[in-house]
């Protein structure tokens, strides 16, 4: 299969989950964190801060090892053996510099056996170097640059989970040709790797249309407003805005657009989807890329997967995490691919775990999208490069099309 090459100090809060007695602490120097009995896992999420709002994959994770651990006795490995997950989360603080030293805390005092579901582009990029200096599986971390997934020969123990921005933008572009294909468009992005790995991606699927881009703006992640920005946009004359926008520059946009009368055909990376429902009919008629089904979707009323996250989540989350939060619906589904591999890991090491984690073979996620597998290879760390638009209704998203597969064209 072609790939496609894919191109952020002080301890707030911790979170730690124990649920059983779980004998050593550690498998001896060749497997510290892993025993008979438990595999201890940490991560770094902003639990803090004005990225804290991400964090409900994190706990989405949390909830679902909670229910292994709970009904399941744990998760049973290839070795025969079932273990206990022991999940330890410490607050990034959305620091780099901050993640980099909770992830040596993991690694060196609470010797974790992997770091699973770190959280966040920049300081997954901080601590990349450092695991892979000390070969620590950084498994399915949260972060879509394309670069965890391209740069696997040189990171070879760094894999991430969630389909990457460059494909996202390639789908978005390839819609775009196929439904405007006289489009004049404008595009929106975020000046930095995540903003311009969408923009390379919507290029790429817009292919001999990218001249149709009028006019392109960008905006920095510490600028009040984007609304210099968006009517920029629409004076350009752009009847369809790309926008690769995140969490109040999204709300801005849908609203100044609004405020200046302009309905686009609006496309929007699903990193900015989250705020999209508090907009109501503002938000009506923007398209995005799904690969995770919508807990809100009414088709879903009757599906055994829903119902059963929903079971879960009502059941073991904690306060404050809400069933209908695709970052939780997210990060159950990253925590079922988990636990695929570890059931897969024949040799209760880091290398074993890794090996079972670059193996996986058209994996059914039950809260994927129909149709959408996970699968790696030794050459292929892109877990899903599979999406579907979808489109806002003013209160949930309607599936349009099929499968749009980013690795194949």
């Amino acid at each position: 299969m072609r790939k496609q090459l894919r191109g952020g100090v002080v301890l707030v809060a911790a979170l730690s989950l124990t649920l059983a007695a779980c004998g050593r602490s550690g498998g001896g120097a060749d497997a510290p964190g892993i025993d008979d009995g438990s595999v201890r896992l940490g991560a770094f999420t902003p639990l803090s801060g004005a990225g804290a709002v991400t964090s409900s994959a994190t706990r989405g994770s949390e909830a679902y090892f909670k229910y292994l651990n709970a009904e399941k006795g744990g998760v049973k490995f290839a070795d025969g053996k079932t273990r206990k997950i022991r999940y330890t989360v410490y607050d990034s603080q959305n620091s780099p510099a901050v993640a980099l030293q909770q992830t040596r805390k993991l690694v060196e005092q609470d010797k974790v056996f992997a770091l699973y579901g770190t959280n966040g582009t920049t300081s997954n990029l901080a601590v990349r170097d450092y695991a892979n200096q000390q070969k620590v599986p950084q498994l399915f971390l949260v972060g879509g640059a394309g670069a965890f997934g391209a740069d696997h020969q040189k990171y070879p123990w760094t894999m991430p989970w969630q389909l990457d921005y460059v494909s996202q933008g390639k789908a978005m572009g390839q819609y775009l040709a196929a439904t405007k294909p006289d489009a004049k468009i404008g595009v929106l992005y975020q000046n930095d790797d995540y903003g311009k790995d969408y923009l390379k991606g919507f290029k790429e699927g817009l292919g001999a249309k990218a001249s149709q881009i009028v006019k392109e703006a960008s905006y920095e992640l510490t600028d009040a407003t984007v609304n210099r920005q968006v009517s920029i946009l629409k004076d350009a004359g752009a009847d369809a805005l790309a926008d690769f926008s995140i969490d109040k520059f999204t709300t801005q946009t849908i609203k100044q657009a609004a405020s200046l009368g302009w309905r686009p055909l609006h496309l929007l990376g699903s990193s900015g989807t989250a705020v999209v429902p508090a907009s109501g009919d503002l938000a009506k008629g923007i398209v995005s890329t799904a690969y995770l089904k919508v807990t809100t979707d009414p088709a879903l009323a009757n599906d055994p997967a829903v119902a059963e996250y929903r079971r879960i989540i009502g059941k073991y989350a904690g306060a404050g995490v809400k069933v209908d939060d695709q970052g939780v619906v997210y990060g159950v589904a990253a925590a079922m691919t988990l636990q695929h591999v570890l059931e897969q890991t024949k040799e209760p090491t880091r290398d074993g775990l890794m090996t079972a984690a670059k193996n996986i073979q058209g994996l059914t996620v039950p809260l994927l999208l129909d149709g959408i597998k996970v699968q790696t290879s030794p050459d292929d760390y892109f877990p899903i490069q599979q999406s579907v638009m979808r489109e806002f209704d003013g209160r949930t998203w309607e599936l349009k099309g099929g499968i749009i597969d980013a690795a194949a064209g």
